[in-house]
């Protein structure tokens, strides 16, 4: 059978000779049974349930009023039905051709891009 009190004496000559592991052991001993406490208490408090959202579709009762300023042009729709292509005079509505000056001052960028990628490259 188990002597508890040579236990006890081992323990008191390891506090004794060794204080610092000793200290660090108890520590540590004390975190997991903290640890262990929280764990069981956590266990047994009820959770809550997650409120589900609502999915249902906003059906408004009022037309949408835009807000006077600068910062909404008129005429500009905030819901649309959005289109798999363009018509050919929308297209042209909002496509401009280039001058020759904005091409060379692209072909300029797209030259020293190249230089930077490509470097001392041989």
């Amino acid at each position: 059978m188990i002597d508890f009190s040579d236990v006890a004496e081992n323990i008191k000559d390891f506090y004794r000779e060794k204080t610092l592991p000793a200290i660090l052991v108890t520590i540590v001993i004390a975190l997991f049974f903290l640890g262990l406490i929280v764990y069981v208490v956590q266990s047994f408090i009820p959770k809550k349930e997650l409120t589900k959202a609502d999915n249902s579709l906003l059906v408004p009762d009022q037309e949408l009023i835009l807000p006077a300023g600068p910062s909404i042009p008129e005429g500009y729709a905030l819901s649309r039905q959005p289109k798999e292509k363009w018509s050919q005079d929308e297209a042209e509505s909002f496509f401009t051709k280039p001058d020759k000056k904005e091409l060379e001052k692209l072909e300029d960028s797209n030259d020293k891009l190249i230089e930077e990628i490509l470097g001392a490259a041989p």
